[in-house]
């Protein structure tokens, strides 16, 4: 397997969302207390720089204290980012291999694990899709002809949202 941790890089607009919002959001649906021995899936927060790295520290002290544990029981590192390598494209995108047409075409426009995963078609169709139909479809339907799909694969996304409007999906 390598010496590598599996990770997601977010790209955020601080003027939108600071990384503190990120980081709260880490901390709502994470266990700084849950142990992971393997390398590959260690349980990890990283930062770019000083101010991210106060943070960071500062936000596993809260979460800490919200689950009732001693800052020395957590299992959740705190690491500066050396490098980020990309997944192969067959890893990216994971809700969209539910959907072999839809990965099958995008796979074919963005042919490697990079192109992909920035992507901003396939990071909306993931979205969407992974989010158990719970998006707002009307939007979705606003925005589709703007991702320049092929026509075929458009009135299937259509046909899908439609049917999810309407409470038969």
């Amino acid at each position: 397997m390598g010496d590598h941790t599996e990770a997601i890089s977010i790209d955020f607009d601080p003027d939108v969302l600071s990384y503190s919002d990120l980081l709260d959001f880490f901390w709502s649906a994470h266990r700084c207390d849950q142990v992971n021995r393997s390398r590959q899936y260690m349980n990890a927060v990283f930062y770019h720089n000083e101010a991210q790295q106060k943070a960071a520290e500062a936000s596993l002290t809260v979460a800490a204290k919200k689950l009732g544990v001693e800052v020395a029981a957590v299992q959740t590192s705190i690491i500066s980012v050396k490098e980020f390598t990309y997944a192969e494209a067959y890893h990216q995108k994971y809700y969209l291999t539910r959907y072999p047409e839809i990965r099958d075409v995008l796979t074919a426009a963005y042919q490697d694990g990079k192109s992909l995963a920035d992507s901003t078609v396939a990071m909306r169709l993931n979205a969407y899709l992974g989010s158990g139909m719970k998006k707002n479809w009307k939007e979705f339907l606003t925005e589709l002809p703007e991702f320049g799909l092929p026509e075929k694969l458009e009135q299937y996304l259509e046909r899908l949202a439609t049917d999810t409007l309407a409470g038969t999906k």
